[in-house]
């Protein structure tokens, strides 16, 4: 029974698309195609947002832990805010009564949810015009967040206890944080827009 640590999927992930942007990028200079390099750095970003998204969402991935169906359904929450409203309702109470602990608490769930898909509202409509609609990059994020929830809803399949909390509510999060990322671009458009010839996809 181990754990698959996740700092070793952002290595092999960036060194991978490092490789292989970097025959691409060769490709084009011995074929004398113009590369612009701005828009390769916020590729890379963006895959290694994508590498930090996997390893923080998904890592470290449990192997050979006895599952527990039973433990697994305890940890799924499909009522939506019914986490957070239990975790506000326990403050003054949980752990021993302390307050800040508690807030701080759900601080970190719930700001963390939504910062967690705040580059990819921000990146997104950068990269690819389709997401310059907002409706598209909300639906991005939700799309994303379904689709980490699931998997980590698999995962505790195979690890049982060690496995990890499948929440409505982190999806909520996800998407607001997606929606704020998205602002921040709007907010940001007048400065990228004089960049857009350089890196914008056609």
């Amino acid at each position: 029974m181990y754990l698959i640590n996740g700092s070793l999927f952002i290595l092999l992930g960036t060194i991978s698309y490092l490789v292989g942007r970097g025959i691409i990028v060769g490709t084009r200079f011995k074929n004398r195609v113009s590369v612009y390099w701005l828009k390769e750095v916020i590729h890379f970003l963006f895959v290694l947002y994508i590498c930090l998204l996997i390893s923080v969402t998904l890592f470290p991935f449990p192997i050979g832990f006895q599952s527990n169906i039973e433990n697994v359904f305890r940890s799924l929450n499909v009522i939506p805010l019914k986490t957070i409203i239990n975790d506000i309702s326990q403050i003054g109470i949980a752990y021993d009564g302390d307050v800040l602990f508690m807030l701080g608490l759900i601080a970190r769930n719930v700001g963390g949810n939504i910062l967690l898909l705040m580059p990819l509202g921000f990146l997104a409509p950068i990269l690819w015009n389709k997401f310059k609609y907002y409706k598209n990059t909300v639906l991005l994020g939700f799309i994303v967040s379904i689709s980490i929830e699931v998997l980590q809803f698999l995962e505790s399949l195979i690890a049982g206890e060690r496995g990890r909390v499948t929440d409505i509510d982190d999806v909520i999060c996800n998407v607001l944080g997606a929606l704020l990322g998205y602002l921040i671009y709007i907010s940001a458009r007048p400065i990228v827009k004089r960049m857009e010839s350089q890196y914008l996809d056609a």
